[in-house]
């Protein structure tokens, strides 16, 4: 039998090394997401501590001058969190559109794979049929039948 032979197998190796680096890359988007929610979640906490400790000078008795220094933590704080939300959205938009970029190379490369094994069955097909043609002829020679696939 005849070996099957692909002869995309090259390009079919560069799209898989094609999806494994836009993998990477994804997998990069996810964790560079997952350290802006974490500082997002230190920030909060910070938010918390300033208006915990606020309470409990303002149950002690607190002087105007410290009030507004306080408040202007607040507002600091407050501030911060916002900027780390609009750094979430970005990363998150990125991280969307490296799936996505993902999703377009593995397709592409399990296109690809279906082909070779689409044109690998029909190459055994083919050669099968080639064997069987062989050896009805090969019955046929030495026994002088005329077998029925011959009419």
């Amino acid at each position: 039998m005849k070996a099957f032979r692909f002869r995309l197998e090259s390009l079919l190796n560069l799209r898989t090394l094609h999806r494994e680096r836009r993998l990477k890359e994804y997998a990069h988007a996810i964790n560079e997401r997952q350290r802006e929610e974490e500082l997002f979640g230190v920030l909060s906490a910070r938010l918390t501590k300033i208006e915990i400790d606020i309470a409990e000078r303002r149950a002690q008795g607190i002087s105007g001058h410290d009030q507004d220094i306080f408040l202007a933590s607040i507002d600091h704080a407050k501030a911060a969190l916002d900027r780390q939300r609009e750094v979430i959205r970005t990363a998150l938009s990125e991280e969307e559109h490296k799936k996505a970029s993902y999703i377009e190379a593995d397709i592409a490369e399990k296109t690809l794979l279906r082909l070779k094994e689409r044109r690998n069955e029909e190459h055994l097909r083919e050669q099968e049929s080639k064997e069987e043609a062989a050896l009805e002829d090969v019955i046929g020679a030495r026994y002088g039948i005329t077998l029925p696939t011959e009419l």
